[in-house]
């Protein structure tokens, strides 16, 4: 929180003691109905200052010709008037030296009949919101122009037989606590601005880190769909050229073999434009959120049979809910990645997918009883073993690839919580 929004909330707080203030003085009036009149001028008239402060400081037109010094002039003035509210608490009115003044007694037996209504504790309202709108400063400078006034206001009021060390004692108990109180204010507004700033530059580290990695996470996908696109289009347009070339020798030395070399580059043309076309849907679409994962997954099953005509089953336990939605896509991907192995290069009959969900750990295997190969001697991105390890690594998940030649293949992704 910077100071000028300290500011601000102490000056909302500070029109909010007004009112209460005011609702005090309404309360008093109702209490003292049936008292004599000499107590109802008495609250009138120390309502006075709080009248008028409501007036000068609950409206908004007094503050753009203040502008950043209405807080500041509206405080000081309500020290002031609390201050000479505290005067009751020095002595008896009529032995003081406010006798001296001259005022007429109509005024002076009002005063002294009227019941205060906690002035000390209102005096300390406008040094804490000082102390919290202008830190140290403010608390310093208040605290010093309250005591001051507080020590003028008890040596005018003090009886006319001189002092007595009680009444000392009282008035540096008081001082002691107007430069107390503020003072904690202050230091733990500083503090609560020193925290809330420190929390502003880390989330500000954590918009930067998440937009690095929101960039990272694209720089991946992009990397996937260039490894999809470059087994899909590259390998279709290899094969058709290397077609076409030996099409060109036959339709000059062969004529009559021509044709069933023609046949057979429709039907790769056919095959390329359909694993392209399989690749650009699943790009454009976005299966979990619409079916959610396990629904995604069964689809994906279901249309790997209808394809290869692979025997393939899907086991779920747990609640898919405690997965996050950037989990669930990536389980789904590397499932996806997986089963275009299995029809691609593993020659299975069966495949088995199991999603297990505890509330400690996330745990998927998909295994299949295919030819299986070396991992220490493949391609690892012609088998797309690196992308499912990046997308393992992007939700924080382990994930092991076991296989033997002639034993099948295993891929097993372990997510903990």
């Amino acid at each position: 929180m910077d100071q000028s929004l300290a500011r601000r909330e102490a000056l909302r707080i500070y029109r909010l003691v007004l009112v209460v203030q005011l609702a005090f003085l309404a309360m008093s009036f109702l209490a003292l109905s049936r008292l004599e009149a000499t107590a109802h001028l008495g609250v009138l008239l120390r309502a006075t200052p709080t009248l008028i402060m409501a007036l000068l400081f609950l409206p908004r037109w007094l503050e753009p010709f203040l502008g950043r010094s209405f807080l500041a002039v509206g405080l000081s003035l309500s020290v002031l008037f609390s201050s000479l509210e505290t005067a009751y608490i020095f002595g008896d009115w009529a032995d003081s030296r406010l006798a001296r003044l001259a005022l007429l007694p109509e005024l002076i037996e009002p005063l002294a009949e009227a019941p205060p209504v906690e002035p000390f504790f209102f005096l300390l309202i406008p040094l804490v919101l000082l102390a919290w709108g202008y830190g140290r400063q403010g608390a310093l400078l208040g605290s010093t122009w309250a005591a001051v006034l507080h020590v003028a206001i008890s040596l005018w009021m003090l009886p006319e037989d001189g002092v007595s060390h009680l009444s000392v004692a009282q008035t540096l108990m008081r001082i002691s606590l107007l430069y107390l109180v503020p003072l904690i204010v202050s230091i733990l507004a500083e503090r609560e601005r020193q925290q809330h700033s420190r929390l502003e530059k880390a989330h500000q580290r954590l918009r930067r880190h998440a937009a690095a990695m929101e960039q990272l996470a694209v720089s991946r996908e992009r990397n996937r769909m260039a490894r999809d696109l470059h087994d899909t289009l590259a390998h279709s347009l290899s094969a058709l050229t290397v077609q076409l070339e030996a099409l060109r020798t036959l339709m000059t030395n062969d004529p009559t073999a021509a044709r069933p070399a023609v046949d057979e580059i429709a039907d790769l043309a056919r095959r390329g434009l359909e694993e392209s076309r399989k690749a650009i849907q699943a790009l454009r679409s976005d299966p979990v959120e619409a079916l959610g994962l396990t629904g995604a997954l069964r689809e994906m099953i279901q249309a790997l049979q209808t394809r290869a005509g692979i025997q393939a089953s899907l086991t779920t336990a747990g609640e898919e809910s405690l997965l996050t939605p950037d989990e669930a896509q990536a389980l789904l991907r590397i499932v996806e990645e997986a089963l275009s192995n299995v029809e691609r290069h593993a020659g299975a009959r069966q495949v088995e997918v199991r999603l297990d969900c505890g509330a400690d750990r996330i745990d998927l295997v998909i295994r299949d009883d295919g030819t299986g190969f070396d991992p220490a001697t493949v391609d690892l991105e012609r088998y797309g073993l690196t992308g499912m390890h990046e997308r393992a690594a992007m939700i924080g998940a382990a994930i092991e690839v076991t296989s033997q030649p002639g034993s099948g293949t295993e891929v097993w992704c372990l997510l903990k919580r």
